[in-house]
């Protein structure tokens, strides 16, 4: 009875070995894709004019992103210089972004044999954004200047690399938005190019 015990476990212990040895490249290299750590990369376009990014890997599929940049608008005509006092005119405020990240599909990309390097793949994050509608760059004189704003954004997105060090972030931001005067639910969009700096 003891042996045909340990004929069994050794026949049972083969058949799993043999099955883990003949398991599908993509398979494998699905569940071993992770995320990126230490992603730095210069990032331009909108809302953030320009900034810098760090992601720290926190997990196999979870990182948090850090923004610092300064967000931006711009403008130009005879309204504006009669209002600003410039024509053309901008407007850069500081902020700072924290987001957490989960990358949903990242093992599928990889097992589809998709490029998933500096994080290309789908994500949902939650964001707290603060910046201060009194402190800003200006080449205008009548800019009004406003109240400290905290944000709440939930986003679902995805980065995509192109190009080696290029890549695109692209994301709707549905938030609620803190001030002295109270709350208020906006729909925002982000759309960043950035330049990896430097990743490992």
């Amino acid at each position: 009875m003891k042996i045909s015990a340990l004929l069994f476990a050794f026949i049972w212990i083969t058949v799993i070995t043999l099955k883990a040895q003949d398991k599908p490249s993509a398979l494998v290299k699905g569940e071993s894709a992770s995320v990126d750590d230490n992603l730095i990369k210069a990032e331009t376009f909108f809302p953030n004019i320009i900034g810098v990014s760090y992601e720290k890997k926190l997990g196999q599929h979870i990182s948090l992103y850090n923004m610092v940049g300064l967000m931006g608008y711009y403008g130009g005509g005879t309204f504006a210089q009669a209002k600003y006092g410039a024509n053309p005119y901008y407007v850069l405020t500081p902020q700072i972004t924290v987001q957490p990240r989960f990358y949903h599909n990242l093992s599928k990309r990889a097992a589809s044999d998709k490029n998933t390097k500096y994080n290309s793949a789908n994500y949902i994050g939650f964001s707290a954004r603060v910046y201060h509608e009194g402190l800003f760059i200006t080449n205008a004189e009548n800019i009004p200047k406003g109240s400290a704003i905290f944000d709440l954004i939930l986003s679902y997105g995805l980065q995509r690399n192109f190009l080696k060090r290029l890549n695109f972030d692209m994301a709707i931001q549905p938030g609620i938005q803190f001030t002295f005067e109270g709350a208020e639910a906006f729909l925002g969009v982000n759309l960043q190019l950035g330049f990896i700096v430097f990743s490992n």
